[in-house]
């Protein structure tokens, strides 16, 4: 009897022991999931970030934050592909703007945010009762551009 006792305690201790490595191979995979969406999205952003300081003149800006931004918004799927919808979308790009006029010309001023739609399975645990609302940010960041008339 004493046998088979301490072969369930070994067995139970051995199960114990495999849950627990693979929780550490699961948020090793989100882990790294996470790290390729931020190269990714930090990508994504200096792209928009070079095509606004490559601009000379306002009317480019705005014809390009409304054409080429969709207003401010670009959705991409899970590819890191852009879609015109906001439906099946696992990232959005959000651009907003603001303008300062001067003397010489006018100031843009832009910030530039990359979102995940959903929360990290086992990584971003703050979406709970306190904040349903809750969208893990990528990348985030403000860019400036002075327009001459």
């Amino acid at each position: 009897m004493l046998p088979l006792v301490e072969i369930l305690v070994s067995i139970g201790i051995f199960a114990v022991a495999v849950v627990l490595t693979l929780q550490l191979f699961l948020l090793s995979k989100f882990l790294g999931d996470k790290t390729s969406d931020v190269a990714k999205a930090i990508f994504e952003a200096q792209g928009v970030a070079e095509n606004f300081k490559a601009m000379r003149t306002g009317a480019e800006i705005e014809d390009y934050f409304r054409d080429g931004l969709n207003g401010g918004t670009v959705y991409y799927d899970g590819g890191w592909e852009k879609t015109d919808s906001a439906e099946n979308t696992a990232y959005s790009l959000k651009v907003t703007k603001e303008m300062d006029g001067y003397g010489p010309g006018t100031l843009y001023r832009f910030k530039i945010e990359i979102c995940r739609t959903e929360p990290y399975p086992f990584i971003d645990d703050r979406k709970t009762e306190k904040d349903p609302d809750y969208i893990p940010v990528l990348v985030s960041f403000d860019a400036g551009k002075f327009v001459a008339p």
